[in-house]
């Protein structure tokens, strides 16, 4: 036990001895190894922290520096262009060696960091940072490596003088060695991503894993570096290489032969693209590269690669769908020199249940790259997709005959590159095509017609397409393709579209989220660029529970908007003119501005059509008759939602002919008030009676006003109802959620249920008979009905001025006076009606059938040829309509 205790003791007393020595050395340590660093560096060390560690990497001690930051060597860059940064490198000694005074560096941790090398125009590198030796001064600080590790790097390499760029992420690498010695071998293991390896504007490989295991070969008196027969796996396909570095020059070779074709597709597919199911297959590929690039800051490495894939086929085991027959040769070289590189595919062959395929592919000149290609036959798109799932397509399905020949070019505009078309035609025959884009509930299908290609321009011949209960038939042109795709012009449209349905649901997608608390999802569904002229002629549009059918008009298109002329269609039997403006605000919001107009809108259909208008006052069984109207509505629309009313502005100008009101629950309200102790005093129950049965049926033969809507609110200004029992004066306000203030007027002596009578006929009310005025607010399920004072001393007040006007139009008219004044009008008395007898004399004309047969003929004659005139009119005019150029 005792022993226990004085181990322990010591053991203690040992730590805090160390750590006191280290707590007093620490910066002579830190600021000997700055010192020696700084000597062979040309640029500044930015270091956020240095410690001095020993408990942590027992049994070594290391030198952490922590956030290092070293900037370009460039002589313009600025302090956020990043050669080197790394969250922590660790430098690790013998103990003994530092109380020797001897800072021989043992191993190197390297944590999570950016490595940038670059190369500029002029030939001039960014990683030019350490000094030359001018003197032989022995230093205690030297580099006894034994092992190098390093994780999480990201790693970029670009010369602007050859053009080439590559770029990775080393995940794990570590190096392990005798580096002091003059010859030696240093085991190596490395994982890391490609991201990128490309030359010019053309790209060779993209997000691939990597991994090697292999030893390196290090003669410091030849100062060579090799590899002999190495492995390396791209996406877990063995290639074998070697490599050779000397003062002077690299080379490298890689090989592969005799690659399964499976394989091949199945491992080196794009990550986004990758298929689920493994595809099985047969044949075999192959691939030699050879590299040679001389240690010059303006060498052009010299490549020369051989691939191909020989009588091979693929299936996708779930469905089984095959490509037959697939066979390809190419080649890519580098060996004419800079903007000479050559990549060409030839004889690239397949066949799917929908026939052969063959096509060919060049492309020259990487830094300006240069297109030239051919594709004939037919392709299973099914197949297609389900061996490489093309991105960003979730279904994909049907038949596609092309037969093309292209020719692009590219040029460089304010430093970007652009493909231009310098020529290319050809045709895209679509048999039963479906396909639905991931992320979106839309699926497209039965889709058949044919797209003509020819440079620039465009022309779709019988293009039908369905969308869920929705068809369309497109035929029509485009123009300026390519600068299109350029963003330098618009796309000029010229289209027909036809359609027996289309529902605006069909267009919605049902994955996206709701609008009123986010866009994710929601996509603009009008264009930016695009100059459109579209013919519509479609039979029925579905709205929810709304039908418009036989809709034609002239479409314009451009900058997120549609603009509709000359707009026809029926909705409830009603025939509507105008136009129609749509403005896309945000994706798939909408604000809609329309001028409409109908002269045979009939109340009971077109209620029923629009539920009502969604309210419980004036329903479809209590209204009938005709109306003509003018609308003028301004009102968002939701692609999601609808038309949003909240926000509807409207002005509708609306005459009605013979119009019938019957059972109006706001009317049998008001007879109900009427019995209530504040009116008995004024009318008797039997005239509330004879008032309630005026009101349950009222017919009039006009009726005209102007009917506002904003703010949730329909505006009635004052109107004056005719009818055959009753003349009531009305105006009101009725909010959408049934808040309403209506006030009505009529005369005391209609209610009376017998009318006046003499021996010269009905007594006329003369309109000075007494009025009564009553007021409904509140909210419509239980109105608030009381005397409306205010209204009737606005009435007296208008009656005084109007007697007083016409009292002096009396005077002007009868004695003369007020002659100067022009304002004053003479008076003209009222209009009354009066009862005329008429007594016709006189012998009945007698009528001679024959004369009347012949009129009866020569009618018939006139109407004949007045119905040829209306066909020829009806025919349409070659000189007019459209054309596709």
């Amino acid at each position: 036990m005792r022993f226990v205790k004085w181990f322990f003791g010591i053991l203690v007393t040992l730590v805090l001895v160390i750590s006191f020595l280290l707590y007093i050395f620490k910066d002579d340590i830190i600021n000997y190894a700055v010192s020696q660093i700084n000597k062979n560096l040309k640029t500044e060390v930015h270091v956020d922290e240095i410690d001095v560690t020993f408990w942590g990497t027992f049994p070594n001690l290391s030198l952490d520096f922590n956030g290092v930051f070293i900037q370009d060597a460039f002589s313009y860059a600025t302090k956020k262009d990043t050669l080197l940064y790394t969250e922590q490198i660790r430098l690790k000694f013998n103990p003994m060696d530092i109380w020797n005074e001897r800072y021989n560096v043992k191993k190197i941790d390297i944590k999570p960091g950016t490595l940038k090398l670059k190369v500029d125009k002029k030939g001039a590198v960014n990683y030019d940072i350490f000094k030359a030796s001018e003197s032989k001064e022995k230093t205690n600080f030297d580099l006894t490596l034994e092992s190098i590790h390093a994780t999480g790097i990201r790693f970029s390499y670009s010369n602007r003088v050859n053009e080439n760029s590559y770029k990775t992420k080393v995940q794990d690498i570590q190096l392990a060695g005798n580096f002091t010695q003059d010859k030696f071998d240093i085991a190596t293991k490395a994982d890391f991503y490609i991201q990128k390896i490309q030359n010019g504007l053309v790209p060779f490989i993209i997000n691939q894993q990597a991994s090697t295991d292999v030893a390196i070969h290090i003669d410091q008196i030849s100062e060579t570096f090799s590899i002999d027969r190495g492995k390396l796996l791209l996406s877990g396909i063995p290639f074998d290489f070697d490599v050779k570095i000397d003062t002077s020059e690299v080379k490298l070779k890689i090989d592969a032969d005799k690659i399964p074709l499976a394989e091949l597709a199945n491992k080196l597919a794009v990550k986004e693209v990758k298929t689920v199911s493994e595809l099985k297959g047969s044949g075999t590929g192959t691939f030699h590269l050879s590299f040679q690039n001389k240690l010059a800051k303006d060498s052009y490495p010299k490549v020369d690669c051989n691939f191909s894939i020989d009588n091979g086929r693929l299936t996708e085991p779930t469905k089984g769908l095959t490509l037959r027959n697939i066979d390809l040769k190419g080649y890519y070289s580098t060996l004419k020199g800079k903007d000479k590189e050559e990549l060409s595919i030839k004889n690239v062959s397949f066949q799917t249940i929908s026939g052969p395929f063959s096509g060919n592919l060049d492309i020259r000149r990487f830094s300006k790259p240069s297109y030239r290609g051919s594709a004939k036959g037919s392709l299973d798109l099914e197949v297609i997709h389900a061996l490489f799932k093309l991105p960003k397509i979730e279904e994909l399905s049907g038949r596609v005959k092309v037969n093309t020949n292209f020719h692009l070019e590219t040029v460089i505009e304010n430093e970007q590159p652009v493909v231009e078309i310098v020529d290319g035609n050809g045709t895209a025959l679509m048999d039963n095509v479906d396909f639905r884009l991931q992320n979106d509930s839309r699926k497209f299908y039965d889709i058949y017609g044919n797209l003509i290609l020819n440079r620039s321009d465009a022309v779709l011949e019988g293009l039908k397409v369905r969308l869920g209960e929705s068809d369309l038939e497109l035929n029509g042109s485009f123009k300026f393709i390519d600068q299109f795709l350029q963003d330098k012009h618009t796309l000029d449209v010229a289209v027909i579209t036809e359609s027996k349905k289309i529902n605006l649901k069909d267009f919605t997608n049902s994955i996206a989220g709701d609008p009123k608390t986010t866009t994710t999802n929601r996509e603009w569904m009008l264009p930016t660029l695009i100059n459109g002229n579209v013919k519509l002629n479609v039979d029925a549009i579905h709205m929810n529970q709304h039908v418009f059918t036989q809709i034609n008009g002239e479409m314009t298109v451009g900058n997120r908007s549609i603009s509709i002329q000359k707009l026809h269609g029926i909705t409830a039997n009603a025939t509507v003119r105008g136009t129609l403006a749509v403005v896309e605000s945000s994706p798939e919001y909408f604000q809609l501005a329309t001028s409409l107009s109908s002269k045979d809108i009939y109340f009971k259909p077109i209620f029923r059509e629009w539920n009502n208008f969604e309210q419980e006052v004036i329903k479809e069984d209590n209204i009938s008759g005709r109306a003509e109207a003018i609308l003028d509505l301004k009102a968002p629309f939701d692609l999601s939602y609808g038309i949003l009313k909240d926000d509807i502005e409207a002005q509708i100008q609306l005459k009605v002919f013979s119009g019938q009101l019957k059972n109006v629950s706001t009317f049998t309200a008001l007879a109900k008030d009427l019995k209530t102790s504040k009116t008995k005093l004024v009318l008797k129950d039997r005239e509330i009676d004879a008032l309630a049965n005026k009101l349950n049926d009222i017919r009039f033969e006009t009726l005209e006003n102007t009917i506002f809507i904003k703010k949730s609110t329909v505006v009635i200004p004052k109107m004056e109802i005719n009818s055959n029992a009753l003349n009531i004066t009305v105006d009101g306000k009725h909010k959408f959620n049934n808040d309403i203030d209506y006030k009505f007027a009529f005369r005391f002596r209609e209610l009376k249920q017998k009318k006046d009578e003499s021996e010269f006929g009905i007594v006329e009310d003369d309109g000075t008979g007494f009025k009564i005025f009553v007021r409904m607010y509140g909210n419509l399920a239980n109105p608030i009905i009381e005397w409306d004072k205010t209204s009737r001393k606005e009435e007296a007040k208008q009656n005084r001025v109007e007697a007083k006007q016409e009292a002096i139009s009396i005077l002007k008219s009868e004695l003369g006076l007020f002659k100067k004044d022009t304002t004053i009008k003479k008076y003209q008395p009222p209009k009354k009606d009066y009862e005329v007898l008429k007594i016709e004399f006189g012998k009945e004309e007698e009528v001679n059938p024959f004369e009347e047969k012949k009129k009866i003929e020569k009618e018939k004659k006139g109407l004949k040829k007045f119905g040829e005139k209306l066909k020829e009119k009806g025919k349409p005019d070659e000189k007019e309509g459209f054309t596709v150029e």
